[in-house]
C-alpha cells in the first residue's frame, strides 16, 4: 500500500475539481440571475424550483455512492466514474443555460428538467471526486496535501468561471444574453471533459479494489448510522452550503443594486476564488500543528470578520471595502471547506476502525447530501427573502429591497458561519486520530502479509 503521492497524482486529482467548478460555479453564481433576468422566470417560481430539484438531487448522491462501492473494474473502483460522467455533465451544463431559446410558456418546465439532469450529473462526478480521496493514501497529511491541490485547482476553475463568464456572454452573444450564456457554457463544457479525462488517465487508487471488497448495502448503513463524526460533517455541510449559495447567488445583486457597479461582481467572484485558494493552501501546514476542529473554527471566525467588513462597505457604498470583505470572508471559508473534505475521509477511516466497514462511496456521497440540501434550501431562502423585501429585477431598488439583498449577502452568511462554529464543536475524531490510523495501518499490513502467504 502506497502512502506517498507524487505531485503528478495530486495535480491530476486537482484537475477533477477544476473542470467541475468551471461549470458549477457559473451555475451557482449566475443561474438565478439567468432565470430571472434572461429567461424571465419569477423569483417565487425560481425559489421553489431550486428547493424541489435539490431535494430530488439529495437521493442521487447516495445512489451513486452505492454504485461506486459495488464497482469493480480493471481501472479501479472510483476512477472510471471520472470518464463515465464527464460528457453527460458537460451536455447538461449547456442545456441548463439554453432554456431562454424556447417559448416563454415552456421555460419553467424546461428549467426543472435541465436543472434536475444537471444536478444528477454533478452528484455523479462529485461522488467520484470525494470518494477517491480515502483511496489515494492512508496518510491524513498526504490526503490533506492532495486535497489542497484539489481546492487550489478547483478554485482556479471557479476563478476563471467568475472572471470570464460575463465577458464571454458579452463577447459571444453581443446584446443577446441568452446566446452568450449558452455559448459560454459550451466552451466551459469542452474544457470540463478534457479535465476529467486527464484525471482519469493520471490518478491512481493506492488502496486497491483487491483490498476493498464490495460492501453489502446493509453493512454500509449499519456503519453509517452510529458514525457520530460523520453526522457532524453532514450537519455542518448543510449549514455552510446554505450560507455559501445564498451569498454567491446574491453577489451580482449586491454589486448591481447596492453599490451600483454590476461589472465589479465578476471581479468580486474572482477575488473570492483567489482568496479561497490561499485559504486552502494553508491547510496542510496548519493541521500538522493544530487539531482539525480548531483550524475549522478559527477560519470560520475569519469568515465572520469578513462579513463585518462587507457591512461597512454597504453602509459607505465603498467598492474597495466590499472587495476586501469578500477576500477576508472567502479566505476563511476556503480553508474551512477545504478541511471538511479531509475530515470526511477521516470519518471513512473511523467507520472501518470502529465498525469494521469501509464504505467510502456511501459515506462520502451521503456526506455530499449536505451540500445538495444546503444549496436547495439556499435557493428558496434567497428568493423568499428577496420577494418578502419587495425586490424587483432591473429597476432602482427601494430601501426594503436593499435590505433584502444585504440580508442575503451580509447578515445571513455571518449568522450561518456562527452556526457552523457551534456544529463543528461536536467533531471529536482529533482525539483518537493517531491511534485510529496506527491500528488501521497494522490491520492492512497484516492483511497484505496474509495475502502473500
Amino acid at each position: 500500500m502506497e502512502n506517498k503521492l507524487t505531485t503528478a497524482n495530486k495535480v491530476a486529482y486537482g484537475f477533477s475539481d477544476f473542470g467541475n467548478n468551471l461549470v458549477f460555479v457559473a451555475a451557482t453564481n449566475y443561474l438565478m440571475f439567468y432565470y430571472t433576468d434572461v429567461a424571465g422566470l419569477s423569483l417565487a417560481a425560481t425559489g421553489i424550483l431550486f428547493l424541489i430539484v435539490r431535494i430530488f438531487d439529495a437521493f442521487a448522491g447516495p445512489i451513486f455512492g452505492i454504485l461506486v462501492d459495488k464497482t469493480q473494474t480493471r481501472f479501479g473502483k472510483v476512477r472510471p466514474w471520472f470518464l463515465w460522467m464527464a460528457v453527460p455533465y458537460a451536455i447538461s451544463a449547456v442545456l441548463l443555460f439554453s432554456i431562454a431559446f424556447f417559448p416563454a410558456g415552456s421555460r419553467l418546465t424546461l428549467a426543472y428538467i435541465t436543472y434536475a439532469v444537471f444536478t444528477v450529473c454533478f452528484a455523479g462526478l462529485g461522488t467520484a471526486i470525494n470518494a477517491i480521496l480515502p483511496s489515494l493514501s492512508a496518510d491524513p497529511n498526504e490526503r490533506a496535501s492532495a486535497n489542497m491541490f484539489r481546492n487550489v485547482l478547483g478554485q482556479a476553475g471557479g476563478l476563471i468561471s467568475g472572471l470570464a463568464i460575463l465577458p464571454l456572454v458579452s463577447m459571444l452573444g453581443g446584446t443577446n444574453n441568452a446566446k452568450g450564456f449558452a455559448m459560454g457554457m459550451g466552451l466551459f463544457a469542452v474544457i470540463l471533459v478534457i479535465a476529467e479525462v486527464f484525471t482519469f488517465i493520471n490518478v491512481r487508487e493506492n488502496i486497491t479494489p483487491e483490498q476493498e471488497k464490495p460492501v453489502p448495502l446493509h453493512d454500509s448503513i449499519k456503519a453509517l448510522l452510529p458514525n457520530g463524526p460523520w453526522w457532524t460533517i453532514i450537519i455542518t455541510n448543510i449549514i455552510i452550503f446554505i450560507g455559501v449559495v445564498v451569498k454567491n447567488s446574491s453577489t451580482v445583486y449586491f454589486f448591481k443594486y447596492v453599490l451600483h457597479n454590476e461589472g465589479m461582481s465578476a471581479i468580486a467572484n474572482s477575488v473570492s476564488s483567489l482568496a479561497m485558494i490561499v485559504g486552502a493552501i494553508t491547510i496542510p501546514f496548519l493541521i500538522k500543528k493544530y487539531p482539525m476542529r480548531t483550524v475549522v473554527i478559527a477560519n470560520l471566525l475569519v469568515a465572520i470578520l469578513g462579513q463585518g467588513v462587507l457591512l461597512v462597505a454597504a453602509q459607505t457604498a465603498s467598492v474597495g471595502s466590499a472587495i476586501l470583505g469578500v477576500a477576508v470572508s472567502a479566505f476563511g471559508l476556503g480553508a474551512a471547506q477545504s478541511l471538511m473534505f479531509v475530515m470526511t475521509a477521516e470519518t471513512v477511516d473511523y467507520g472501518e476502525w470502529r465498525f469494521g466497514v469501509r464504505a467510502q462511496g456511501l459515506l462520502t456521497s451521503v456526506s455530499a447530501i449536505g451540500a445538495s440540501i444546503g444549496a436547495g434550501l439556499a435557493g428558496v431562502i434567497n428568493s423568499e427573502i428577496l420577494a418578502r423585501f419587495h425586490f424587483v429585477p432591473n429597476v432602482t431598488q427601494t430601501a426594503s429591497g436593499i435590505m433584502g439583498i444585504n440580508i442575503c449577502f451580509i447578515y445571513g452568511p455571518a449568522l450561518i458561519d456562527a452556526l457552523c462554529v457551534i456544529s463543528i464543536l461536536f467533531y471529536g475524531l482529533d482525539k483518537v486520530s493517531a491511534k485510529m490510523h496506527a491500528d488501521l495501518m497494522a490491520k492492512r499490513e497484516s492483511e497484505m502479509n496474509e495475502g502473500a502467504i
